[in-house]
């Protein structure tokens, strides 16, 4: 039998990171690793230790604007079910092949070492599921959390010169921890769609790709309302004319954080990125942004773009952004821009002179803010759903 997670009795932070660290630990099984890989990353397992969030440097920096309040609820595990697609899945692809873990996977071959205790126990969980794509196929990842906390871990290997869609729709009642890395060849291409209507809900996924030479991804990292959501993307760009454009776009109501870390690294000459997302945020909601472009000495001709923009909807509305460029090849095109601030009275003002009224004039604003990233979605029903979930419907 499932029990919710404890309410009524709070843990500090350490003890709660301590009960949760013991919970995935013990439940490490490294069953989605072939043999060869299994019993390494049980060991890694068995050393990592989520208290050190609180005191190795790094991952205090990592962590510094985020609230971890969840770690003060008693969590136990639960169960991983499949829900029904919440959003339009458009187009009619053919799905991927689930396959088992192999050592010949290329997405498992590649699967990077580990920079935090969470990648490792993620990897190491029991929940997990291996796609292959081999010329034009979807995958698609319905992850159902009714209560309680589940580990889930994914892989998803792309052929050379195959065109891959994945998408992530989850259904989070409790806490949702996802680990998934995608392998893309030489010449393939991949769009990754990630919008997100959890509600009271908490999820944190860690999200890495290996993109090989002339090889492309897309990442659409929508949040309509997560209590706790931090998405953590990690693409490295291998090859020659690898190519990565990430886009988020957040409403954040009162109470919820949504927490993005990026980091796009060049190890290679020619390659190209765009980061482009924006935060609106409510009432005593939190946005945090990180965003880092980092080139290797070997990234020559690199050209890479980074932007974070972060509306404040009420005085007690909390964004914090941190830009960061490391650089050491000396031949790069790297920009990097910020900017956070309130809705200005003349904004208001020029619409409500104009006829409309205060309210209408507020929404029409705020899916303005917004429609810049929401205008780069490929498909125009999911942005149709993503505007009236959020509640910008256009007439």
């Amino acid at each position: 039998m499932m029990a919710s997670p404890v309410e009524t009795t709070l843990l500090s932070i350490e003890a709660g990171a301590q009960h949760l660290m013991e919970i995935l630990r013990g439940q490490a099984s490294a069953a989605g690793l072939p043999p060869k890989l299994r019993a390494e990353w049980q060991a890694l397992a068995q050393r990592a230790d989520l208290l050190s969030l609180f005191t190795e440097q790094r991952l205090k920096e990592d962590w510094k604007y985020t609230p971890v309040e969840f770690f003060r609820r008693q969590w136990v595990l639960g169960q991983l079910r499949e829900a029904m697609a919440d959003f339009p899945v458009v187009g009619s692809w053919p799905f991927a092949q689930q396959v088992p873990p192999s050592e010949d996977l290329p997405a498992l071959r590649s699967l990077p070492k580990p920079t935090s205790p969470w990648e490792v126990l993620l990897a190491s969980a029991p929940a997990h599921a291996h796609y292959v794509v081999h010329k034009q196929e979807r995958v698609l990842l319905q992850p159902a959390v009714a209560e309680g906390l589940v580990p889930l871990f994914v892989t998803v290997s792309v052929a050379p010169h195959a065109e891959a869609e994945v998408w992530l729709l989850p259904s989070v009642q409790g806490f949702l921890l996802l680990r998934l890395h995608i392998d893309v060849g030489t010449g393939g291409r991949v769009r990754f769609f990630y919008p997100t209507d959890i509600g009271e809900g908490h999820l944190y996924g860690i999200f890495t790709a290996e993109v090989a030479q002339e090889a492309r991804i897309e990442t659409y990292d929508m949040t309509v309302s997560a209590l706790w959501k931090r998405s953590e993307m990690k693409v490295r760009l291998a090859g020659p004319g690898a190519a990565a454009y990430l886009h988020g776009a957040s409403r954040i109501p009162s109470r919820h954080c949504v927490d993005q870390a990026i980091r796009i690294e060049h190890a290679a000459p020619h390659t190209e990125s765009n980061q482009l997302f924006k935060s609106l945020v409510y009432a005593e909601g939190r946005s945090a942004f990180q965003g880092r472009i980092y080139v290797h000495r070997e990234g020559q001709k690199t050209n890479a773009y980074q932007s974070h923009k972060a509306l404040l909807w009420e005085r007690s509305a909390v964004a914090y952004s941190r830009p960061q460029l490391e650089i050491f090849a000396d031949d790069v095109r790297c920009t990097h821009g910020v900017t956070t601030g309130f809705v200005q009275g003349h904004m208001l003002e020029y619409l409500r002179v104009r006829g409309m009224p205060e309210a209408q004039a507020r929404q029409l604003l705020a899916g303005a803010f917004l429609a810049e990233v929401l205008g780069k979605v490929p498909y125009s029903a999911l942005t149709d759903e993503l505007y009236r979930r959020m509640g910008f419907a256009w007439d």
